[in-house]
């Protein structure tokens, strides 16, 4: 039986490979210790773990090379080790579109779509797949599924498509579907936690440029708007931070929080009137909101009645 400081050195050594991205190297200490390990055993597991993300790394490597052959092999051991992680089954199916093997790239985006039915990526590659070999309409509505869950998708690209979609010019839709692919969701979130972070250590210009960044990609999101005001409103310009409050309520009219800092922005412009009718329409929607009930209190006593 080996011991367990050779238990520790191999994955030690292996986790060390990963990180630096030496992936084949991995790999290696990966399956040595795997076999020593019962499947089981907590160290098997982890390894089992860490053997699976390996060969899914070097598969998007080889992906990013053009070796979509060497890739499709790396992710379908990845699979095959690591079957419930829904993002090995998108990342294989990705590949297999690329070869335009149709029938099991989808077969793959179905089982991702199984394990999250929420996985908007697999549902819209997925739709583009069915609209592609001819199903038209199942394909929109696998589409339609995926910007209801990532509000990232849901910009002019899509608008534009549906309504291509419905005049029936199914290879103009087509290209604007294989656009709205392009739409980077994950540029969104990335720009949106680093411009909360900036705001956190009180760098409101840093906070501003990404969170504009981020609705530069999708300009829809509320949210985001939202935090933009907030990060004005702390940089003293309560006036873009009223036009930000506005657009998030143009989007979400029920969102409290933004119609609470919009109640901030006002009172900041010497608009104590807008700023009660703020309070107001918060108490319609949330009659125990406290921060709601003491603004108003605050402009004049009289009103809280």
């Amino acid at each position: 039986m080996s011991s367990v400081q050779e238990l520790n050195e191999h994955y030690s050594k292996g986790i060390e490979y990963f990180d630096q991205g030496l992936f084949r190297e991995a790999i290696s200490e990966f399956e040595t210790l795997a076999v020593i390990c019962e499947q089981l055993d907590p160290m098997g597991r982890l390894a089992r773990f860490y053997l699976g993300e390996s060969y899914a790394q070097l598969g998007l490597e080889r992906a990013g090379r053009g070796a979509t052959e060497r890739a499709e092999q790396s992710l379908r051991r990845a699979v095959e080790i690591n079957p419930q992680y829904p993002d090995l089954h998108y990342h294989l199916a990705c590949i297999l579109a690329q070869e335009s093997n149709w029938t099991q790239a989808a077969a793959e985006l179905e089982k991702a779509v199984s394990l999250n039915p929420r996985y908007s990526r697999a549902l819209l590659e997925l739709g583009l797949i069915r609209y592609r070999t001819g199903e038209r309409n199942a394909g929109m509505d696998l589409i339609n599924r995926a910007v209801q869950n990532e509000p990232g998708y849901s910009c002019q690209l899509y608008r534009e498509a549906v309504d291509l979609h419905r005049k029936k010019q199914w290879d103009k839709t087509l290209t604007k579907l294989e656009d709205l692919r392009a739409t980077n969701v994950d540029d969104i979130t990335y720009h949106f936690k680093l411009g909360k972070e900036h705001y956190m250590r009180g760098d409101y210009k840093a906070a501003a440029a990404d969170l504009e960044r981020a609705l530069s990609i999708q300009p829809g999101y509320a949210d985001i708007r939202n935090w933009l005001g907030v990060v004005y409103l702390a940089d003293e310009e309560p006036s873009k931070a009223l036009v930000e409050f506005s657009r998030a309520l143009e989007i979400n009219p029920n969102f409290t929080a933004a119609r609470l800092n919009a109640a901030s922005a006002f009172i900041r412009l010497g608009c104590t009137e807008e700023a009660a009718n703020s309070y107001r329409r918060v108490l319609e929607l949330d009659p125990d909101n406290a921060e709601a009930r003491e603004g108003l209190a605050d402009i004049d006593p009289r009103r809280t009645a």
